[in-house]
């Protein structure tokens, strides 16, 4: 069975904070044989969209957005102003795409990476969390936007972590343009059986992250490459496949992702061999 996929690579394999002028991500992408650029910034006010459309018309590359809420933020916060803003953020984020003809929207965007309040999720900020969302959703409807919510790992979040949580609040709001981001990295964690995970989001999975266990080039790891595959076709997906991992080599970016080793060679190498190893997998299903 021949999947309808994509295969993108994340910025974060370049720099932190994308911020519009970087052409070489896209030279590069081009070169290396993506098929998209995920572009990964909070500056995406400060980023011309004819820039970022000339880029994708020069190379013939496609374009997605993933963003996060900056610190401060939150859509689970008891401050009603913070919560607004929030939401604001969200519907920026949006804006923007709009404006760049970006359709495909993704990210950790219910509170910032690394925000834990010690506790789970409590029932009150269960119930804003879905407030926010909704309102969210609105704003997607109106639109042709297909926005992509990420669990995170346990260490990273408290709100979202797993599938069958996100499932839970995707029926809860009921939008057809919302729905999941998986990142084998958190599933890695948080997942029993990442297989049976993403069978059980079925369709409601708008988006993918690839990396290896660590972070590292895909298929370096012993996870079990053919029985995703398999799962994915069987699913037929039709989604994005984007290679993200972190630039090491820079001190400080390499810090707040907590990596304290090399990973390969360099993040250029993640992105390198990943795409051929996924090119070569995923087309044996065709």
């Amino acid at each position: 069975m021949s999947l309808s996929i994509k295969f993108g690579v994340h910025t974060f394999i370049w720099k932190q904070e994308f911020e519009g002028a970087e052409e070489v991500i896209f030279q590069e992408a081009y070169d290396w044989g993506f098929d998209g650029v995920e572009i990964a910034s909070h500056l995406f006010e400060q980023i011309d969209p004819y820039r970022l459309k000339n880029y994708r018309e020069k190379y013939g590359l496609e374009l997605t957005f993933c963003t996060s809420l900056p610190t401060g933020l939150s859509l689970t916060s008891s401050n009603q102003e913070i919560w607004q803003e929030s939401i604001e953020y969200v519907n920026k984020a949006i804006a923007f795409c709009q404006a760049c003809e970006i359709s495909h929207l993704s990210g950790p965007l219910i509170h910032p990476v690394g925000y834990l309040t010690g506790k789970p999720l409590e029932k009150a900020e269960d119930s804003r969390l879905r407030e926010g969302l909704k309102r969210i959703a609105e704003t997607l409807d109106k639109t042709e936007i297909k926005l992509a919510i990420e669990p995170l790992n346990r260490f990273q979040g408290y709100a979202l972590n797993t599938v069958e949580q996100g499932l839970d609040f995707l029926q809860s709001i009921g939008s057809s343009q919302l729905g999941l981001l998986l990142d084998l990295f958190h599933m890695n964690i948080e997942e029993k059986d990442i297989c049976k995970s993403f069978l059980k989001a079925g369709n409601s999975c708008f988006h993918i992250h690839f990396c290896a266990k660590d972070r590292g080039i895909p298929g370096s790891d012993n996870f079990n490459w053919p029985e995703l595959i398999q799962t994915l076709s069987i699913l037929e997906y039709q989604g994005w496949m984007v290679i993200e991992s972190f630039n090491f080599n820079d001190p400080e970016f390499a810090s707040a992702a907590r990596i304290w080793r090399p990973l390969a060679e360099s993040s250029y190498q993640i992105a390198q061999e990943g795409i051929q190893f996924l090119r070569r997998s995923f087309g044996e299903t065709s």
